[in-house]
């Protein structure tokens, strides 16, 4: 039976090459689609969701190191097989910039490409699947790392100032490499390891606030719950001993939450969410746009803060609509005495269309992917250091 946890895009302009990579891929085991256009290549890694990719370098249409880049902004987990009928040394450079960028390039193979090479490397990157067992050894042995993506306010004088930090979880699999959320979340969800696993990252995500609190860095921390938490009676309670355990106050803590998972249970739902706001604790209805009661959800809860959908963000270069929607939205929150936050931010256009709107925070590769907790001090100190309006990128890696 084929292992459909395994699904390999393939990128080549070529039409026989892909149909002779995808025939060896599939007889691998592997579910298999291909494209020849750079254009659907973003749509194939959104909607496929692949776990490998063969890329090509030298693409009709675009630059494969572009693609590149584009699988680090989108935080892919999937291993990366380039290749190129170039020289060496182009290939070991583009293996080189995908490793620098974080992406897991499982190697780089020369046209012609001989099957024996090809069916060595892909047997590599066949991923095993991850099993309850395995995630709680990680939460308990500490396998899993938080790593903080900063966060910018605009402040009365129009000037973007650092205030928070966004913390997500990562699992660093001793054999599988560094794991992203969306490989071990969902089954988190499904064995009822959530809890636990929210938990430890919301320990360790309080516990470094207030270290850095101690180091004089006073800061807002985001963090991300799953919905089944919202119909935990106990889970307001707990958090609240926490923070005082942490010594910090409610208004350090934003939970982000996405605005389908208030669907079921409202009157439960709600009555977590009011609690959690008399405790001062900021509450953000992320991943705003995408589901289909908005309205409503802003209508019946507590929120804080509008959280705007990637998906309108990256498009807002081209599409009148996107931006139409981006402010819209943005008056919609402060007309409901909410803040407007924009996630994925990746251009000056974009951050000078979000300042011109008045988004109130921002978040994105353009001005800082997600890092460790030294590198994210190192941002801190070069970004309060420097104190310039609109000074960006400063963060990247």
């Amino acid at each position: 039976m084929r292992d459909v946890s395994n699904r390999l895009l393939i990128v080549d302009d070529e039409a026989g090459v892909r149909d002779t990579l995808g025939t060896v891929a599939e007889k691998l085991g592997f579910e298999v689609q291909a494209t020849g256009s750079a254009n659907d290549f973003a749509d194939l890694v959104q909607e496929f969701k692949p776990t490998a990719l063969i890329l090509d370098l030298n693409l009709a249409e675009n630059d494969g190191n572009e693609l590149l880049r584009y699988l680090a902004k989108e935080q892919s987990e999937a291993q990366v097989l380039v290749v190129s009928d170039e020289d060496p040394p182009l290939l070991n450079a583009a293996e080189r910039l995908g490793l620098s960028q974080g992406l897991r390039v499982a190697g780089a193979l020369q046209k012609p490409i001989l099957r024996p090479d090809l069916e060595a490397i892909l047997k590599r990157m066949k991923r095993e699947s991850v099993t309850e067992a395995d995630l709680l050894t990680a939460i308990e042995s500490r396998d899993l790392r938080l790593d903080y993506q900063p966060k910018l306010s605009l402040d009365r004088d129009g000037i973007w100032s650092f205030s928070g930090a966004e913390a997500l979880v990562r699992w660093h699999h001793p054999e599988l490499g560094i794991l992203m959320p969306k490989s071990f979340i969902p089954m988190a969800e499904e064995t009822g390891l959530i809890g636990p696993l929210t938990d430890f990252v919301m320990r360790e995500a309080l516990e470094q606030n207030a270290l850095w609190s101690e180091q004089g860095l006073d800061m807002n921390m985001a963090v991300n719950i799953a919905p089944q938490l919202l119909l935990d009676n106990g889970f307001a309670d707990r958090l609240s001993l926490l923070l005082h355990q942490c010594g910090l106050e409610g208004s350090r803590l934003t939970l982000e939450i996405t605005e389908t998972a208030t669907m079921n249970k409202i009157d439960m739902t709600i009555d977590t969410l009011v609690r959690l706001r008399h405790k001062d604790i900021g509450l953000s209805v992320a991943d705003f746009g995408t589901g289909y009661s908005s309205m409503k959800q802003l209508f019946c809860m507590p929120y804080s803060e509008l959280k705007i959908h990637r998906s309108f963000i990256t498009k807002i270069p081209q599409s009148a609509k996107a931006r139409t929607i981006v402010k819209t939205l943005i008056q919609l929150a402060h007309n409901l005495n909410m803040t407007a936050c924009a996630e994925s931010v990746e251009s000056q256009a974009v951050l000078d269309f979000l300042d011109l709107a008045g988004c109130n925070h921002i978040q994105g590769y353009f001005i800082c992917e997600p890092v460790c907790a030294r590198e994210f001090e190192e941002f801190v100190s070069v970004w309060t250091g420097r104190g310039v309006q609109k000074l960006i990128g400063i963060g990247r890696r």
